[in-house]
């Protein structure tokens, strides 16, 4: 009889166990404020708030009590590796485009987030107020673009090169925010950059004149949470954020978006 209790709870601990490895939740996190970080040991920011939303969802609607387990990032390409190669429960937060290469390799959540490429002039350059041959080859015609080469901002003006302006003048950059400086300190300079990287790049040089095109803004890009092939939290996600009920359509999603980009950027980037 001894060895029989002993048998079962031997089993019984086992299958306790098995349940808290199935339960982890581990979360790889490319660190880039306002979507992932650590300030003061806890997490913060965009994604790091819809995943605790989703945690939250997972227990009341589930009945899955879930352990988070982070694992930091500051090198993309290895962040985007080992969430490849992670566990099935898996989950990769680090403001990700989705793309098809991508989606080739990697399971991609519904997306939670549009990626919005915003052309930027100086505030000295007249407004475009249509997007038409005459008016995009009267204000940009006597420009140069500045991009990065490879990126979707290269395709953005190569566009405008194409269908417009067939003799554009375009120089590569290394990063947006050299784009940004020198659009600033030269009216004949154009170039798109990422909506977010622009907030962040007035908010810490409030003195710098820039001015959004608006009718040139693009907005063909979505950003989604990442994670291995066969991950069960895929369908789960989805279901939290846009089934009938979804996520995206309560106010606790703009509340987030709000919190760390404002209103203004909510209206610009948020899923509807």
């Amino acid at each position: 009889m001894g060895k029989h209790f002993y048998i079962i709870l031997f089993l019984f601990g086992a299958s306790v166990c098995s349940a808290q490895t199935a339960d982890t939740l581990y979360l790889n996190y490319y660190v880039q404020p306002p979507f992932s970080t650590m300030e003061n040991e806890k997490p913060t920011g965009i994604e790091m708030d819809i995943v605790h939303e989703y945690t939250a969802w997972l227990k009341a609607t589930k009945k899955m009590d879930v352990i988070l387990k982070y694992n930091s990032f500051t090198d993309f390409d290895l962040f985007y590796n080992a969430t490849k190669k992670g566990a099935k429960n898996t989950i990769g937060l680090g403001a990700i485009t989705v793309t098809t290469e991508r989606a080739k390799e990697v399971d991609f959540t519904t997306p939670y987030l549009k990626n919005v490429a915003f052309c930027i002039t100086n505030g000295n350059a007249p407004d475009i107020r249509t997007k038409t041959p005459a008016e995009l080859t009267k204000t940009l015609g006597s420009m140069t673009a500045l991009t990065i080469l490879n990126s979707s901002m290269s395709k953005y003006v190569s566009e405008i090169k194409k269908n417009y302006i067939h003799d554009l003048k375009i120089i590569d950059k290394t990063s947006q925010v050299k784009i940004l400086d020198e659009i600033a300190k030269n009216v004949l300079y154009f170039g798109y950059v990422d909506a977010l990287e622009f907030w962040f790049y007035l908010k810490s040089n409030p003195q710098k004149f820039l001015k959004m095109q608006k009718v040139l803004n693009q907005s063909k890009e979505e950003l989604a949470f990442m994670m291995p092939k066969g991950c069960p939290h895929k369908v789960l996600f989805n279901e939290f954020f846009s089934g009938p009920a979804g996520f995206k359509n309560n106010r606790g999603y703009r509340a987030i978006l709000e919190k760390y980009v404002g209103s203004y950027m909510t209206q610009n980037l948020a899923i509807n």
